[in-house]
């Protein structure tokens, strides 16, 4: 019965479509409609400031609808449906940062005239087909992304690793744009007012007078599908108590997060030195920019390892599930040879690490810099700065 509704809904906007002029209108989104922030929103406000082109957000998120308004920006929302309606008929382009993109009853997957775009969420080893028991889901997945137009990434082998020999799309679908959040780590004033004015830092720890004198760590555990708890917690002789009181002693906050589909995980409580951040609790909250904020990042085989790793500020990892993933889901390759950072198995290593590289870049760099160059030869493009402009140029070069 859905699978007949789905279609004769489809018939009537088709049908409509015939009625109504195509525009120069671009529909841009990312995984959550309760979210602002990753690549997508770096290329929506770009090509919203720096074209004609009428750009619309998609959102259901009364905050940022607000902020959006606030900004003289084009927004997109159920709450105002026939003016969805219209602009979805309207849409030449449609814009998404993953394997997917907005697709009421297959209107946009179904016409070949409708741009389609994957600007991809970040760029690294992780970024692979999963291996799922039912094979039907995963060529739907690789399906589902051949229906882009064009697929970004940041470099030849990337392009070839992850586009063409595991996403299986074709070389004329595949693009080296880059990530857009990348061209900002080229604007050394922007960077540098980011983190003197650390805006989330001050937001999420509610510290506004102290905090720049401050370290910062940002835990960012990607999402996982066999663990109910944070991989911190697996830590021989984990305390968080203990934890606590190490930070306190070394004034630095550990502000973490984790991958939305996630949300089951067990946290911790809030402490004074520990705090958690949400898409819920902060909508407008972009984890790029409070990684310019921070001064380390923990994390394990998530591609934002990748985006820090251009920021040239000290990493670590803890992956107690590493092999487990290896083996289940896999990686376009093992990360581990070009880890950007120094893999923690016990709790005193964590406290041991921190304490040693936190105040110490060269430090780290002299240890780590061959692995860095390594990873970013592969997966990142240090060179790039201009990722928005190169978007640009071919929506725009496509609508003519």
């Amino acid at each position: 019965m859905k699978k007949i509704l789905n279609i004769v809904v489809l018939l009537i906007l088709k049908f409509l479509s015939l009625f109504i002029r195509k525009e120069n209108m671009v529909i841009i989104g990312t995984y959550s409609r309760y979210r602002y922030g990753g690549n997508t929103k770096y290329l929506y406000e770009y090509l919203s400031m720096n074209t004609d082109l009428q750009v619309y957000w998609l959102t259901e998120s009364m905050e940022i609808i607000d902020y959006l308004k606030s900004k003289g920006l084009k927004y997109l929302t159920n709450k105002k449906l026939f003016k969805k309606l219209i602009v979805t008929l309207k849409c030449k382009v449609i814009i998404d940062s993953g394997t997917g993109y907005y697709n009421p009853f297959n209107y946009f997957s179904s016409n070949p005239n409708i741009l389609k775009i994957s600007t991809m969420h970040g760029s690294g080893p992780k970024l692979t087909v999963e291996r799922k028991e039912n094979i039907e889901e995963t060529l739907n997945l690789i399906k589902k992304i051949n229906t882009f137009n064009c697929v970004s990434f940041c470099t030849e082998y990337s392009r070839v690793t992850i586009g063409i020999n595991q996403l299986l799309l074709s070389r004329d679908k595949t693009r080296l744009f880059g990530l857009p959040k990348h061209d900002l780590l080229h604007d050394h004033e922007y960077i540098n007012s980011t983190y003197k004015k650390r805006k989330w830092v001050k937001a999420i720890t509610n510290e506004k007078n102290n905090i720049n004198k401050s370290k910062v760590i940002y835990y960012t555990p990607t999402y996982r599908t066999t663990y109910k708890t944070l991989p911190i917690r697996s830590l021989p002789g984990f305390s968080v108590e203990e934890f606590d009181a190490f930070l306190e002693k070394e004034d630095i906050y550990f502000i973490y997060s984790f991958h939305s589909m996630n949300s089951s995980i067990e946290q911790f409580e809030n402490t004074k030195r520990i705090k958690f951040v949400s898409d819920a609790e902060y909508p407008l909250f972009d984890n790029f920019e409070l990684m310019i904020e921070s001064d380390m990042m923990i994390g394990d085989y998530s591609t934002l390892a990748t985006d820090f790793s251009l920021m040239s500020k000290p990493q670590l990892f803890i992956m107690p599930d590493y092999k487990e993933v290896y083996e289940s889901k896999g990686f376009a390759e093992d990360l581990k040879p070009m880890l950007p950072g120094e893999e923690i198995t016990t709790f005193n290593d964590l406290k041991e690490a921190i304490i040693k590289y936190i105040m110490n870049q060269p430090l780290f760099l002299d240890k780590f810099k061959n692995n860095i160059d390594l990873l970013q030869s592969k997966y990142a493009d240090i060179k790039k700065n201009d990722s928005r402009e190169m978007f640009k140029n071919y929506i725009l070069t496509k609508l003519k």
